[in-house]
């Protein structure tokens, strides 16, 4: 039996079952098939008038269509039917109203975000719409983009669902922080000739956190000297400041680029990138807690830089670095603005790399088995969960005394996958418990807030556990991988060139992808693909970035790997990783397949999405070499592309 179709949340009726006379009234439709929407049907669809917005799943699509009249669609052979009013609101907002006003006689307010359809460009227009029907005024309405963010009650939700601009209604969930020995167990300690050395030279990380030390860029923490490029004030706009009187940012930032040494800690202290340049994004407000925005965009997009807008440029930005997410809300949570304007960026701008924590949810009981969502459930994100590291420990906690760390372990707190929509999350794993870094020197830092995971003797580190340590090693790695690239004479690459860098070189721990993703991140492995190139034991492509050139719905790519690089025994990895367009459901569907051809015999084919439950924009094949194999082609196939475009993607392959 089908799943059934979801939005939001909510069931929605294929048209089929649910046709409705006309459009009247609405510009949104959704169309269906019982078959596959083939590329000259969607140009059929397209010459009637009709605009693909999202692709919802099950050969359904969200359309934009201006006339009322149905029947021409119809006669392409598909159903089509208006978008139904109660999809708008989540149903975890839906819930959260029913249980909200039982007993209540007051009427409860709830933060909500309202997300409009893809084209709604006038969104003062919106905003007048909305005043109207609600009786809100404009000072009740913060809008950012396509996102208005405003306080109402279950009344106003329901006045809400009737404008025909609106296409979700969310619940805001408030935001919170995902609180050497990890260098060696991400295979640092096994980059030896002919590996070159890697620190992230040049590379500039964004690490959107707490804030930083004492908020000065020169005389700053020791493990940062001349490395620090900005310190923006995200939380605190009026006053501008940026110290870290939690504790929590320099920390991070010591695990993605800190370098020095501490005779009272064991000597040389190193992020994974100790060469690396920073921007940090103080997110913390004046009330100690978090202020992300509204919109994400508006996050992402200073420190990464726009051509054609002069403040902007002194960043330029490729890495972007995030150990916070949505609290618990006793269930979890699905695709919402957050992760669709994080998808929509990587789309638009698809050389930049945003990593987000899996959160520390993963003991927390949910009906799904799951937990991650927003936006380290986000296609185009790497979501990080967290192994303990070899470090002795007692619990989450170092301990001297304690008995030493598994790293093939993936910790008990981490959020598990897969996302409500299928996608495999986390993407990948790395050391989190427990996690040696810089300390805050700001004065409100206690010293039972330095101690807090675990005993230290210098005041410039301290112990921490969370995804949110795990999530920055992985930063740095991303950095490495850059550098690298650049080595060999690669200026420009995609995110997706950088994921499947990573996914290709992890660890499989033997766990489910659930629990690990691809595995845990081996730096040494990874590498192998960039410097293979010299010497033939691995390589990559980067189809369509940032050349343009991509391929369409329907055709294939190939690429076959000659027996030199085949002639010893080995395990040949194969990755494939590309960027999605936003939106619940994966918008656009590229497989990967692998065929070994023996010196003797038939070819076996094998597939990247062997075992999966739903489509992914990453794919892997595993191959044992006895060294007797001929040739290996590898293929990626467009199965689906959403819209009337072309898609680019990243492969990488080693012998490892």
């Amino acid at each position: 039996m089908a799943t059934p179709l979801t939005v939001n949340g909510n069931v929605l009726l294929t048209a089929s079952e649910a046709p409705s006379p006309d459009a009247s009234g609405t510009k949104y439709i959704y169309i269906s098939s019982t078959e596959t929407i083939s590329k000259s049907r969607k140009e059929d669809l397209a010459a009637k008038g009709v605009t693909i917005t999202e692709y919802l799943g099950n050969n359904t699509y969200l359309c934009r269509y201006v006339p009322s009249d149905l029947e021409p669609i119809r006669q392409l052979g598909v159903q089509a039917s208006v978008y139904p009013r109660h999809v708008k609101t989540t149903t975890a907002l839906k819930e959260a109203v029913q249980a909200g006003e039982q007993g209540d006689s007051t009427p409860r307010k709830y933060k909500v975000d309202v997300v409009l359809h893809k084209g709604e460009n006038n969104v003062n227009d919106v905003v007048t719409q909305i005043t109207t029907k609600t009786g809100l005024t404009p000072d009740d309405i913060d809008v950012k983009h396509n996102i208005i963010r405003l306080d109402v009650d279950a009344d106003t939700i329901s006045k809400l669902e009737e404008v025909d601009a609106v296409k979700t209604i969310e619940k805001v969930v408030p935001k919170k922080f995902f609180n050497n020995t990890a260098r060696n167990d991400m295979g640092f300690g096994a980059v030896e000739p002919p590996h070159t050395t890697y620190t992230g030279k040049d590379q500039i990380v964004v690490i959107a956190d707490t804030g930083f030390d004492e908020g000065r860029k020169v005389d700053c923490h020791p493990a940062f000297t001349n490395r620090v490029v900005d310190l923006v004030s995200v939380g605190r706009k009026r006053s501008g400041k940026t110290n870290d009187y939690d504790g929590h940012g320099t920390h991070v930032a010591g695990s993605v680029l800190g370098s020095h040494t501490s005779a009272k800690m064991g000597g040389a202290i190193k992020g994974t990138a100790p060469e690396a340049l920073m921007v940090m994004q103080s997110l913390l407000d004046t009330r100690g807690g978090l202020d992300v925005g509204a919109n994400l965009w508006d996050l992402f997009q200073p420190p990464y830089g726009k051509e054609y807008d002069e403040p902007f440029n002194q960043h330029k930005a490729r890495i972007a670095t995030n150990s916070w997410g949505p609290g618990w809300i006793g269930q979890q949570i699905g695709y919402d603005s957050d992760a669709n304007a994080l998808d929509a960026f990587v789309w638009k701008n698809q050389d930049h790399v945003i990593l987000f924590a899996a959160g520390n949810d993963g003991m927390e009981l949910s009906a799904t088995n799951a937990h991650i969502g927003s936006t380290s459930g986000a296609a185009n994100c790497i979501s990080v969960g967290a192994t303990y590291s070899s470090r002795t420990a007692k619990g989450f906690k170092y301990d001297p005394d304690g008995r030493p760390g598994k790293p093939d372990k993936v910790a008990e707190f981490s959020s598990r996958g897969p996302t409500t929509d299928g996608l495999i999350k986390p993407d990948v794993v790395a050391p989190g418990v427990p996690i040696l870094s810089a300390c805050s020197r700001d004065p409100a830092i206690t010293e039972a807030a330095r101690q807090r995971g675990g005993p230290t003797e210098d005041e410039l580190w301290m112990f921490l556990a969370g995804t949110s340590m795990a999530t920055p090693l992985v930063a740095g790695c991303c950095a490495v991988l850059r550098e690298a690239l650049w080595a060999v004479g690669v200026s420009t690459s995609s995110a997706a060139l950088i994921k499947a860098l990573l996914v290709n070189g992890a660890d499989d721990l033997g766990l489910p992808r659930s629990h690990q993703g691809f595995g845990r991140v081996n730096i040494k492995n990874s590498l192998l693909s960039v410097e293979g190139r010299r010497s033939g034991s691995g390589d990559f492509v980067d189809v369509g970035f940032p050349s343009g050139s991509t391929i369409e719905e329907g055709s294939d790519w190939s690429h076959t790997i000659p027996a030199e690089t085949l002639s010893r025994p080995g395990t040949l990895k194969v990755t494939l990783a590309y960027p999605d367009r936003q939106g619940a459901n994966l918008q656009n569907n590229l497989t990967l397949e692998v065929k070994i051809k023996p010196q003797s015999g038939e070819a076996t084919t094998k597939r990247g999405d062997e075992g999966f439950e739903a489509e992914n924009n990453v794919e892997k094949v595993s191959w044992g070499l006895s060294g007797q194999e001929q040739s290996a082609t590898i293929t990626v196939k467009a199965e689906r592309i959403a819209r009337l475009e072309s898609q680019a993607f990243a492969v990488v392959w080693a012998v490892v």
